[in-house]
């Protein structure tokens, strides 16, 4: 039987955080600093993704500032790190509300992020996830939104590839403990017939597995056309460089939580061929100049590449997006939480990953259309000849839920 990830950690941790005051002043001073929170992951299983979440929201940040920040007052980033750990991501994220931060970005990862979602409900302060699991807004829960592609949008974008080559066995590989691996996982079982894919195998694991010859052996029996894995962080590294020893000849697919060089370059030369779901912006340097939001992609991408050598993977682009919904809201409405919070519910912004809009009763916004596939070719993440086609105008659809 699959193991869904436990969510009564919010539960259990819940008072210790109901001393803290639910509407901070130090961020809402009238002529002080701005104080917003990023709640990431540095170190443990998820710091390839919240080492991302940093670098973004930093140049965001910093570029403000050095324009004035907003209305002459400057943003304050303060930066806690929940080490992977949901537990400790609780207690980070009390230690920003008793720093007096008004909005908060993070975690990257869904398990902490549905951890989370209770609390944000009783503290009130508004928190832009970059974790991907569709649970996280919806239903809505008034103070917390999400940049990300739901997983059920990453699931349908696999599938699309898997219908354009003709592939009808799948098989997949599953995080257990992973919130987001969990939802994708389900929305795919959802969905295959719709696009004439039958599910022959459905194999799982748990986050800090490190060896899959049992799974792949029992993949490779079975003869799929391709492999979905749903997880995040170190396993697919593992699996990729797993796989691709096996000389299986069968194709291995992951999701957008692998659109990043810290996992294609551990898993060198593995890693060649495998194919990559990747969102609009992660496919800049593709892009054709006709794209209604290129030029909105080379404006962030071109500095972050100049800064770090690479152009900005998925977990960049999350925060990117973030830190842009936080500060038009704070531009718009006002700096106190409650202010922020009926601005994230009126977004409606061009963006490098399409047009996003919020409201009332919607708390997420990526485009259908900017959930696009790619190959690793090179070392490099290039979209399939199906993406590439729609490149030119891609990310221009209205959002909605996929499925």
């Amino acid at each position: 039987m699959r193991k869904r990830p436990l969510l009564s950690i919010a539960v259990l941790l819940l008072a210790a955080c109901a001393g803290g005051s639910n509407q901070p002043t130090g961020g809402a001073s009238p002529s002080g600093p701005i104080k917003i929170g990023l709640l990431t992951s540095l170190t443990g299983n998820y710091a390839p993704l919240g080492t991302n979440d940093k670098l973004a929201a930093q140049q965001m940040v910093d570029s403000l500032n050095a324009k004035g920040g907003i209305n002459g007052r400057k943003i304050d980033l303060l930066i806690e790190d929940d080490q992977s750990n949901p537990q400790q991501t609780v207690i980070s994220y009390q230690k920003l509300i008793d720093e007096g931060v008004v909005a908060i970005e993070g975690p990257p990862q869904s398990t902490a992020e549905l951890a989370l979602k209770p609390i944000v409900a009783q503290k009130k302060i508004p928190d832009v996830s970059v974790g991907a699991s569709d649970d996280q807004v919806i239903p809505v829960e008034p103070y917390m939104f999400q940049t990300t592609p739901l997983a059920s949008q990453v699931a349908s974008a696999c599938l699309k590839q898997m219908q354009a080559l003709k592939f009808t066995k799948l098989a997949m590989l599953t995080d257990t403990k992973n919130a987001y691996a969990n939802k994708g996982h389900d929305v795919t079982k959802t969905l295959v017939s719709k696009y004439g894919v039958t599910i022959i195998d459905d194999e799982t694991f748990e986050t800090s597995q490190t060896n899959f010859a049992p799974q792949i052996a029992k993949i490779v029996a079975m003869k799929p056309d391709i492999v979905l894995v749903w997880a995040t962080g170190g396993p697919p590294v593992n699996i990729t460089k797993q796989w691709g020893d096996a000389k299986t000849g069968i194709p291995l697919m992951m999701t957008a939580a692998e659109a990043s060089p810290l996992y294609i370059k551990p898993s060198e030369p593995q890693v060649e061929g495998v194919y990559v779901q990747a969102t609009l912006a992660v496919l800049g340097p593709n892009v054709p100049s006709g794209n209604k939001y290129k030029k909105l992609m080379d404006d962030f991408g071109t500095q972050f590449q100049q800064a770090n050598g690479t152009w900005p993977p998925q977990f960049a682009w999350d925060s990117m997006l973030a830190m842009t919904f936080i500060f038009d809201a704070i531009k718009r409405k006002g700096a106190t939480p409650g202010q922020i919070q009926a601005g994230l519910e009126s977004i409606s912004v061009d963006t490098p990953q399409g047009h996003y809009s919020y409201a009332r009763d919607k708390h997420f916004g990526m485009p259908n259309s900017s959930n696009l596939m790619a190959v690793v070719q090179n070392g490099q993440l290039v979209p399939t000849p199906e993406s590439q086609a729609d490149l030119g105008g891609a990310g221009s659809g209205a959002s909605s839920q996929s499925g």
